[in-house]
């Protein structure tokens, strides 16, 4: 298959042995873009940029292409922004801007 870009809304949670990961946060949710073939290809992406942040993927939500990301809705300056720069080079796997959350909710 061939690769395209992909996009997906990670959840991400400090690797135990890092409490300083997020600044101290419980997760974090933020966007990533990569080239992949299908989901387990972007997830493989996602948990490799996320251990450079010392997080780990807790949960992949609405991964799919960006071509059908874009046929669907609008994306915003900053997602739109990473999309151009991926578009350059294959190996890129980017993040959008981690929003974090302070504590889990019961």
């Amino acid at each position: 298959m061939k690769e395209e870009l992909w996009i997906g809304l990670v959840n991400v949670k400090p690797i135990p042995q890092a409490p300083g990961a997020l600044n101290g946060a419980a997760g974090a949710f933020v966007n990533i873009i990569t080239w992949a073939t299908d989901l387990a290809t972007f997830k493989a992406k996602a948990e490799t940029v996320a251990a450079t942040f010392d997080v780990y993927v807790v949960e992949i939500e609405n991964a799919e292409s960006v071509s059908l990301r874009k046929s669907k809705f609008t994306v915003d300056d900053e997602i739109e922004e990473l999309i151009l720069r991926a578009e350059g080079n294959e190996d890129y796997i980017l993040c959008g801007t981690f929003h974090e959350y302070p504590h889990e909710t019961a």
